[in-house]
């Protein structure tokens, strides 16, 4: 089943399209100091349906993906799944448009991923925090013990499934942020899983999956601070980050029914330099009672992993398939 899946999975994908039109020959707006386009022109050229839904919601469609937005809002949807742009998309009179940023970094590499041949297939799991740096804590509960225990359950299933994987702790210590990225590296690792469990008020819930922050633009919780950051060593990736990043929100949603707070940007240490495909994944909130029940038990992180699993896996399949 899980082999059809994936199947269809890539055929789905790879019929989004050979390539998207040049944005070059679309007429570029100037909106708040930076370039849009209209979706409308941007859909029209690559083979999408456009339309407003309501006086808020517009949405494009094909016969394979479904993408909706909402003006003044930095979310959109891609076949359900939430995904935070760079920019809120602006609304012109009867036009919606999305910043021309936000299509190179969110919206093209999502429809039409870069084939780039087979990838290697060793990994490098991140359990976040160790030693003196507990984590989040929920009484006498940390995360660090929890991002330990769910790194070598996916360790094991990854290695089940054919790949290598190597941890940048094995144990309850203290690992600097920079030496989890650098061992990464120096071990030769193809993809880099940085595992987090989260904290808010006992009322949020659900998985947050994120990736680096495009040069020059705010990350999604930085209330429009870092928009003068350039370009990091991480941002050589954006293709791969989003994508790896997408797919496994896409996998905890759709397994484990986790709430969608989406695919989001931030400049955390452990992305900043990898030179590598990189994801930090919150795999839900401790502060939220039933989502620490859940984390705390051994057969659901089991669950987990194996969504994790699956989004890696759907990861490697439409960044290596053949047109």
């Amino acid at each position: 089943m899980k082999l059809a899946a994936s199947f269809v999975l890539c055929l789905l994908w790879s019929l989004a399209g050979a390539a998207s039109t040049p944005l070059s020959r679309l007429e570029h707006l100037s909106i708040g100091g930076r370039e849009y386009v209209r979706l409308s022109d941007w859909a029209r050229s690559n083979g999408f349906r456009a339309s407003w839904i309501s006086k808020q919601e517009f949405r494009l469609s094909n016969s394979v993906a479904r993408l909706g937005f909402t003006a003044n809002s930095q979310r959109m949807t891609v076949n359900g799944v939430s995904v935070y742009l760079s920019a809120p998309v602006a609304q012109q009179g009867t036009a919606a448009c999305i910043a021309l940023v936000d299509v190179q970094t969110a919206l093209q590499p999502l429809l039409w991923p870069r084939r780039t041949g087979p990838r290697g297939n060793l990994i490098c799991l991140d359990p976040g925090h160790g030693g003196k740096d507990t984590g989040n804590r929920e009484g006498s509960r940390f995360e660090k013990d929890y991002t330990l225990a769910l790194a070598r359950e996916l360790s094991s299933q990854l290695r089940q499934a054919g790949y290598k994987v190597f941890l940048t702790r094995s144990r309850d210590t203290f690992v600097d942020l920079d030496e989890r990225i650098d061992s990464a590296a120096r071990g030769g690792a193809n993809l880099f899983v940085s595992l987090h469990f989260n904290a808010a008020s006992s009322e949020v819930c659900g998985s947050e999956v994120y990736c680096l922050t495009p040069a020059r633009t705010a990350s999604t919780n930085a209330r429009g601070e870092g928009a003068g950051t350039g370009t990091l060593a991480g941002n050589l990736q954006n293709e791969g980050n989003v994508q790896l990043a997408y797919q496994i929100q896409r996998a905890l949603t759709g397994q484990l029914g986790l709430a969608d707070r989406g695919v989001r940007r931030a400049r955390w240490a452990v992305l900043r330099k990898a030179q590598i495909p990189a994801v930090l994944v919150e795999g839900g909130f401790m502060s939220n009672p039933a989502e620490m029940k859940k984390i705390s038990s051994a057969a659901w992180r089991r669950q987990l992993a194996q969504a994790l699993l699956e989004g890696i896996k759907n990861y490697q399949i439409v960044t290596t398939a053949r047109k």
